[in-house]
C-alpha cells in the first residue's frame, strides 16, 4: 500500500490536543505524523520511505464519518416495494396506489406492498382495509406507513396472516405487535409494529418470497449510500440473519467491505436474552475481524410516540379521561435483570426509547444494574431516538455514564403525527437536546434509515444541516403554522463542531473502535474525507450540498459514486 504525505489542506482532527492541522503522513494502513506542512514533509525527510505528495489545495478535511444506527441490508433487500409519492391527501394517495397496483399486477408482484401513507392523513382512528380492498383485491396488499412502525393490510392480506386461532400475526423485532378491530370486534387492516418481511403467512399462502440474502448486486450501491459520503463505520440496527454476517465478511476477507461494520444481535423480549447473547458470542467466534464485531445486544423499549404504544410520563392528549399512560415492553426488575446478564457476557446494550416514562424506566433499571455490579461494571448502555426524557431524568442518566444515539435529520420536523398522543407542547420540545450539550453527554448520531425512500437521507450532512437549523429541507413544516419551518425550541439547534464530533469520535468511542478512528491521529487508522465545500463556513443552509471529493479507508483512497447519482438506486 502506498505511503503518502497530504498538504496543504485545513484539516479538523477531532484532537483535542491539536484540533487543527494542515498535513498528514499516511503509511500503509494508519496515520504516521499529524501536523503543519513543514513538519509533515520534515518528518518524511527522516524516514527510509518514499511517499506521494498530494495537495489538498485548501480543502477541508474531516476524520472519517461514523453513522451510529442504520439499516442498510434492510434497504437493500427491499428492492419488491413500490415506493409511491408523497402526499397528506387521501384522494390522491389511493389514486397513486391505484396506478402503481395496475403499473405493477401480481404476475410481477405476488404482494403489493406500497409505502408509504402519512399518519396525519387517517387522524387518530387510522386507515380502513376497505379502502384498500376498493382498489387492490386480486392479492395481499399491505400499505405501510411514513414512521415505519404501522401499515395498513388488505382484507385478503389479514386473511393469511391469521393463525389457526383466526388471529393475524407477522414477525417482527419490535415487541408490542397489535391489529386494530372495530366496536364489532372485526379487524380494520390497522396493524402497528410489523414487518413486511415478517408476513411469514402470505409468503407461504403464495408460495413466494421475496429477496432475503444480500448479494453484491442490491449491497454495493447501498454501502457506497454510505461510502460516498466519507462514512468509514456504521452499526447495524437490525441485522437480520446469520447469512447477511457471512456475505459481511466475505467481503471483509476480500478487501472489498471497506466499512467498519458493528453487528446487532436482537433481544426480542426480556425472556430471550440468554439466546441473544448465545446468538452474538456465535457471530463473534465466526465472523469477528479488524473491520467486523458483533458486541452488542438491541432491544426495542417501546414503540412509537405517533401510535402511542410508548410508555409516556402524563396522559396522552387524546384520552378524555386522562388514565391512559401507554406501555413500554419491560418493567424495571426484568430490565435490570437482563442488564446484569449482558453485562456478564461482555457485550454491550442498545435500545430503541422514544418516550419519557420509557426513558426513566430504563435509567432506573440502568442504575439499579449498576450499584449491584459496582466495580464489575463492564457494559456501555446506549439509548437510542431519546425523543422526549424529563430533564432530571437526562442528567442523572448523563451522570450515570449513559450513552445517547440520536437522528438529526428527525429535527427539523419530529414526529408531528404524534402531536394526539403527547401534545404540542411536547411536540415544540421534541428532540431538544441543550441539556446534553451543556453538560457534554456521550450523544453520537446517525440516520436510521429503514427503507430505500431513505437513501435519499442517507447523508450525515444532511444530518449536520437539520441539526444545526432544526429546518427540514426536504419535507419542511407548514410555515403557516411554524415560521420559516423552523421546529422549535431556538436553544435546541446544535453547533457545526458538536455536529462533527457526534459523526466521528462520539461514534468511534460508543462502539469501542476509538483507538482505530473517530480523530486524525498519529497511529490511528487512516480514515478521512475530503469535503469539495468548507464545512465551516459555508451557509449552514447548503452543508446538505457537500459532495465529498474522495476519503480514505484504513489508507486506501477511494472515490465512491453516489448511487442516487449513477442511476444504480432509484430517488423515491
Amino acid at each position: 500500500m502506498a505511503n503518502r504525505i497530504l498538504i496543504n489542506g485545513k484539516i479538523w482532527t477531532e484532537n483535542k490536543a491539536m484540533p487543527w492541522a494542515e498535513a498528514v503522513v499516511i503509511e500503509g494502513k494508519k496515520f504516521a505524523f499529524v501536523g503543519n506542512n513543514e513538519e509533515a514533509e520534515k518528518y518524511a525527510a527522516e524516514q527510509k520511505l518514499s511517499y506521494e505528495t498530494i495537495d489538498l489545495d485548501g480543502k477541508t478535511v474531516l476524520p472519517g464519518l461514523i453513522d451510529g444506527h442504520t439499516h442498510i441490508a434492510t434497504m437493500a433487500k427491499a428492492t419488491w416495494v413500490v415506493f409511491g409519492e408523497k402526499t397528506a391527501d387521501k384522494d390522491e394517495l389511493f389514486a397513486n396506489v391505484k396506478k402503481y397496483a395496475e403499473l405493477y399486477p401480481k404476475e410481477e408482484r405476488p404482494y403489493f406492498v406500497y409505502d408509504s401513507y402519512k399518519n396525519e392523513t387517517f387522524g387518530d382512528k387510522g386507515p380502513h382495509k376497505r379502502d384498500l380492498d376498493a382498489i387492490v383485491s386480486d392479492r395481499p396488499a399491505r400499505m405501510n406507513d411514513d414512521s415505519g412502525h404501522g401499515c395498513l393490510y388488505n382484507s385478503m392480506a389479514i386473511e393469511m396472516l391469521k393463525n389457526e386461532e383466526g388471529v393475524p400475526y407477522s414477525f417482527s423485532p419490535i415487541p408490542g405487535q397489535s391489529f386494530d378491530k372495530d366496536e364489532n370486534g372485526e379487524y380494520t387492516g390497522w396493524a402497528h409494529q410489523t414487518f413486511p418481511i415478517g408476513d411469514i403467512g402470505i409468503f407461504q399462502a403464495l408460495g413466494w418470497m421475496p429477496p432475503q440474502a444480500l448479494i453484491d448486486e442490491i449491497a454495493e450501491p447501498a454501502h457506497d449510500s454510505l461510502r460516498c459520503f466519507g462514512v468509514v463505520s456504521y452499526m447495524d440496527g437490525y441485522t437480520e440473519s446469520e447469512e447477511d454476517m457471512q456475505y459481511l465478511s466475505q467481503l471483509d476477507k476480500e478487501d472489498r467491505l471497506n466499512l467498519y461494520y458493528e453487528a446487532t444481535s436482537i433481544l426480542i423480549s426480556v425472556d430471550d436474552v440468554d439466546e441473544a447473547i448465545a446468538k452474538a458470542k456465535d457471530w463473534q467466534a465466526k465472523y469477528d475481524s479488524d473491520h467486523i464485531h458483533t458486541r452488542i445486544i438491541k432491544f426495542f423499549g417501546d414503540g412509537s410516540n405517533e401510535f402511542g404504544d410508548v410508555l409516556s410520563l402524563r396522559p396522552f392528549s387524546n384520552d378524555p379521561e386522562g388514565k391512559n399512560y401507554g406501555h413500554c415492553n419491560f418493567t424495571v426488575e426484568q430490565m435490570k435483570n437482563v442488564m446484569l446478564k449482558i453485562n456478564a457476557a461482555g457485550l454491550d446494550l442498545h435500545v430503541h426509547c422514544c418516550c419519557d416514562g420509557t426513558f426513566r424506566q430504563f435509567v432506573d433499571a440502568y442504575e439499579a444494574a449498576k450499584t449491584e455490579c459496582k466495580d464489575e461494571w463492564v457494559m456501555r448502555f446506549t439509548m437510542a431516538h431519546i425523543e422526549l426524557f424529563d430533564p432530571e431524568d437526562m442528567r442523572r442518566a448523563i451522570k450515570l455514564g449513559i450513552y445517547f444515539n440520536t437522528t438529526p435529520h428527525w429535527n427539523g420536523r419530529g414526529g408531528y403525527d404524534a402531536i394526539p398522543f403527547i401534545g404540542r407542547d411536547r411536540y415544540e420540545n421534541q428532540f431538544n437536546y441543550r441539556i446534553a450539550m451543556d453538560e457534554d453527554a456521550k450523544m453520537d448520531f446517525s440516520s436510521d434509515n429503514m427503507n430505500p425512500r431513505g437513501f435519499v437521507r442517507q447523508s450525515p450532512y444532511l444530518g449536520i444541516q437539520i441539526g444545526i437549523t432544526r429546518i427540514d429541507p426536504m419535507w419542511p413544516l407548514d410555515p403557516a403554522e411554524y415560521p420559516d419551518s423552523f421546529h422549535p425550541p431556538k436553544e435546541a439547534c446544535f453547533t457545526i463542531e458538536q455536529m462533527i464530533h457526534g459523526y466521528t469520535i462520539a461514534g468511534a468511542k460508543r462502539m469501542r473502535l476509538d483507538d482505530k478512528i473517530g480523530s486524525i491521529e498519529a497511529g490511528k487508522m487512516a480514515c478521512l474525507v475530503v469535503l469539495d465545500k468548507d464545512i465551516f463556513t459555508i451557509p449552514h443552509e447548503e452543508i446538505a450540498e457537500i459532495a465529498p471529493v474522495c476519503h480514505y479507508f484504513d489508507g486506501k483512497e477511494l472515490h465512491s459514486s453516489n448511487p442516487l447519482k449513477d442511476g444504480r438506486i432509484t430517488p423515491c
